[in-house]
């Protein structure tokens, strides 16, 4: 969950002075809402399964970046 990144106190820091971190930041936010207007479906075929497993795959791999991004900065 991206809201464990964002108590991190170079979280505020980045997003306002890193447009490729505030990118990714939205990003991973959009991703979100999908996932979970996805989630929310009564049934969902093997097509929108596989979207909502690409989705979750994505928003993972954006927030292990951001994780990647955080730790570059010093504590």
């Amino acid at each position: 969950m991206l809201s464990s990144l964002e108590q991190d106190s170079r979280f505020a820091h980045l997003y306002e002075h890193n447009s490729a971190f505030r990118q990714l930041t939205n990003e991973h936010k959009e991703i979100k809402r999908e996932v979970e207007k996805l989630k929310k479906a009564i049934y969902l075929g093997p097509e929108m399964e596989n979207k909502l497993h690409i989705l979750k795959k994505q928003k993972l791999d954006i927030k292990d970046r951001l994780e990647s991004m955080l730790d570059e900065i010093p504590r």
